[in-house]
């Protein structure tokens, strides 16, 4: 069984309307509803723009700190 990875933009509802593991997704300001697993993203492609933009935040963070 695939161990599933959770989305670091998944954001938890705060109604009961939607079933258990259905949340949003903050990429487009909620309005896209996310189970919290990257493998079954709807926009894997902003996903990884996202995530690159943040890697290269941290590493010009850590290159500074040297």
């Amino acid at each position: 069984m695939e161990e599933k990875k959770k989305c670091p933009l998944f954001r938890e509802p705060e109604s009961l309307s939607f079933g258990k593991g259905i949340g949003y997704c903050d990429i487009d300001g909620g309005s896209t509803t996310c189970e919290g697993d990257v493998k079954c993203c709807e926009k894997p492609d902003a996903l990884k723009q996202y995530l690159r933009r943040k890697l290269s935040e941290f590493e010009k963070k850590e290159n500074k700190g040297e």
